[in-house]
């Protein structure tokens, strides 16, 4: 009964109150974010991954991280804009990591039903592909993450915002630059770019 008062207590305390609690060591209070941030760290991990295992190891290596970055956090630290963002950063890591070099190749491949001379069009749509990414990459940094995570993981401009910790205008903003900058790099070539995502 007691333990369950002490729980019932910490859901109290705000999240600057835990902050100050896990940099004393307390593990009641890193018990009390874990419940509070586990699912909606899950969802987000979730959505972009598009898979529960993967996910799951995500959301804790960003609680690993927590109980050691918490003692570096000054008074105006957001508890929440730090998980959101190491969230954010180990996916996006993850996925420079592996590329996304096969996924184009693989929708690309679809388009590759007719014709008679296969190997010289998997060269050129390899080749365009190949462009593609290099001027993603080029892209400044912040305008590179919002189209990727709208373009390749079908998130909403409120949920690329909440990710980022910035307004929904800007991320509208950042893409309509993105697809221009593209549009103008690409030309042509970009039409069938969009039809893959």
């Amino acid at each position: 009964m007691g333990e369950l008062n002490i729980m019932a207590a910490y859901s109290s305390y705000t999240d600057a109150e835990l902050i100050a609690l896990l940099k004393s060591g307390d593990r009641a209070a890193f018990s009390e974010v874990y419940q509070r941030y586990w699912p909606l760290l899950f969802r987000h991990a979730r959505k972009l991954l598009q898979e529960d295992e993967g996910a799951k190891d995500v959301v804790q290596d960003v609680f690993i991280s927590l109980w050691a970055a918490v003692f570096g956090f000054n008074e105006d630290t957001a508890l929440s804009a730090y998980l959101y963002a190491s969230t954010r950063n180990k996916i996006l890591n993850m996925f420079r990591r592996n590329k996304v070099a096969a996924a184009h190749l693989e929708s690309l491949g679809k388009f590759m039903d007719q014709g008679t001379n296969v190997t010289d069009h998997l060269v050129r749509e390899h080749m365009l592909a190949k462009q593609i990414e290099d001027e993603i990459a080029n892209l400044p940094a912040r305008m590179r993450e919002v189209f990727e995570l709208k373009r390749k993981h079908n998130l909403s401009y409120k949920e690329i915002a909440t990710m980022m910790n910035i307004s929904e205008l800007t991320v509208k903003t950042q893409m309509n630059k993105a697809i221009g900058t593209l549009r103008g790099k690409l030309g042509n070539s970009v039409n069938l770019f969009f039809l893959l995502f």
